[in-house]
């Protein structure tokens, strides 16, 4: 990385605060679409069956059903799906040498500084990092020397969003998607939550080109058929 670079540019911050701000719009004023399965599915679906003028057998079984339960399953619905306000909800992101850019636009929001990790590996950035906040124009977040898919496997945390900022492509051996993949398998985003991703364009001018190539066409290839063997 050069010493003189930056992710101020214009594009960058527009990019950046959409992304963020739609995130936090999404768990908070508008957090009952949030959810994969919204709090009247099961009562519109009730109504549906229940009120229609065909005689089948789908209408019977509907009516069979108690309106308490769906009553029940919406008051189950409320529990986990509850209503926050930013300052309720907790942030992680990828610090790099720069953590005030994400953390200025969070903070902007209205997330409480004390609710933000960020998380930075190398030991140089995260100099860097630190160094950011030396003049105490914002609070310091919580910045974790420390990888964060090690900290996804140790820590019980959840977060309500989780911002992968990643500098390598998805095909590289920098392994950008394996964060993610941690995050997934250690069930560390609440329910409903967000995790924003961005990753580098791969770098077609290098000897990897090819494995790019073969990478997508057997991803494609098993796709149409997940069940084909291939010998290598």
């Amino acid at each position: 990385m050069k010493e003189n670079y930056t992710y101020n540019q214009y594009k960058k911050k527009n990019v950046r605060h959409s992304a963020i701000y739609n995130a936090v719009e999404l768990l908070t004023s508008k957090r009952e679409s949030a959810a994969c399965v919204e709090r009247n599915y099961v009562r519109r679906l009730y109504d549906y069956f229940t009120l229609s003028e065909d005689i089948s057998q789908n209408r019977e079984e509907a009516e069979k059903i108690e309106v308490s339960y769906i009553t029940n399953w919406e008051k189950l619905h409320d529990a986990y799906v509850r209503m926050k306000k930013p300052e309720d909800l907790v942030v992680c992101y990828l610090s790099g040498p720069e953590p005030k850019n994400d953390f200025k636009e969070l903070i902007d929001l209205g997330i409480l500084p004390q609710n933000i990790w960020a998380f930075e590996a190398n030991t140089q950035a995260y100099k860097k990092a630190l160094l950011t906040f030396c003049e105490g124009e914002h609070p310091q977040p919580r910045i974790l020397r420390q990888n964060i898919e090690t900290f996804f496997q140790q820590t019980p945390k959840k977060f309500d969003i989780v911002y992968i900022d990643a500098c390598g492509s998805i095909p590289s051996g920098q392994h950008a998607l394996r964060c993610v993949s941690g995050l997934c398998k250690n069930n560390r985003l609440c329910s409903p939550g967000v995790v924003i991703t961005n990753f580098a364009i791969p770098d077609e001018n290098n000897d990897s080109v090819d494995d790019y190539y073969e990478l997508v066409s057997q991803y494609l290839f098993f796709k149409k058929y997940p069940y084909e063997e291939v010998k290598l």
